[in-house]
């Protein structure tokens, strides 16, 4: 029977946006857009204050994200000591979203205790050109892989399919780009047109291409475990999608819909819910429910 992992990561594992709504780069598929649905905290003292507040009430862990500076990554640099005491006086699994951040931060980010890292990785020059406007290539994206699974505990590679407006442009690359370090998790996010950004009229990946992406990750890397995560889209044949997805692979998903559910347990997965976000390694699974 294959097993099925339902993650639900609110309110046990909340979001932080440690800019606000603030993003120097304002990608085209983002366009800052999903930042207002982060909790704001761009203060390193209260950013403690809340996630002992957060501890306090029993959450489990914290995603600590934000926007990008001109350098294409989140500025985590006056929040390292504010990281370490998290760490030191709560219970709280810190995981973060940083972009492309240089080697020396992401080895203070690693001393400072962060459990995971959330990787955006992108597999196009050109699509990191066209939609991030960046001038940094697949070979930085490859380096800082590297170095974040040296000093990061869990490293959990995020590959967005369609995000060249919609094309496959290197998704099948960054597949090979994250095999190379072994994850114990690779995360697929899907290409959502967002209302107010320059891609709202783009059309999605078709689910074949997106299952053929899947299916490679699992013929490539058949001991990582593959996940559905938050970004993708929920509209007309949402079910389709992500059993299309399941049955390509993945074994987690993040609230999916309720017919997703009862057609996977019609079809014999073995389902159980966890109230985290879907990156947690195995090695932390056992301490939520």
């Amino acid at each position: 029977m294959s097993r099925l992992l339902i993650f639900r990561p609110h309110p046990a594992f909340p979001t932080i946006s440690i800019t606000g709504t603030r993003c120097a780069f304002r990608c085209k598929h983002c366009n800052a857009h999903y930042l207002s649905g982060m909790i704001p905290c761009s203060d390193p003292r209260k950013l403690l204050e809340l996630c002992e507040r957060f501890a306090s009430k029993g959450a489990r862990g914290v995603l600590l994200s934000g926007g990008f500076n001109r350098q294409g990554y989140v500025p985590f640099e006056p929040f390292l000591d504010a990281i370490e005491r998290i760490k030191q006086r709560t219970n709280l699994i810190v995981s973060i979203h940083p972009g492309l951040p240089p080697s020396w931060l992401i080895r203070e980010l690693g001393r400072a205790g962060v459990d995971i890292a959330d990787f955006d990785l992108i597999g196009d020059d050109q699509t990191i050109s066209t939609i991030l406007g960046s001038e940094k290539t697949t070979d930085h994206y490859s380096s800082a892989l590297r170095t974040m699974s040296k000093h990061v505990p869990h490293v959990v590679p995020h590959i967005c399919i369609g995000l060249n407006a919609g094309k496959i442009s290197g998704e099948f690359r960054a597949v090979e780009i994250a095999r190379e370090v072994g994850p114990e998790v690779l995360v697929f996010l899907i290409l959502t047109p967002t209302p107010g950004t320059p891609l709202f009229a783009a059309k999605p990946p078709s689910t074949s291409d997106v299952v053929k992406v899947v299916r490679y990750a699992r013929e490539r890397m058949p001991r990582t475990e593959l996940a559905l995560g938050c970004m993708r889209p929920r509209g007309n044949g949402r079910s389709r999608l992500e059993l299309a997805v399941l049955r390509a692979g993945a074994s987690r998903v993040v609230l999916p819909s309720p017919l997703t559910v009862k057609e996977a347990r019609r079809s014999g997965f073995k389902i159980k819910t966890i109230n985290a976000c879907c990156s947690l390694p195995r090695s932390l699974l056992e301490e939520f429910s």
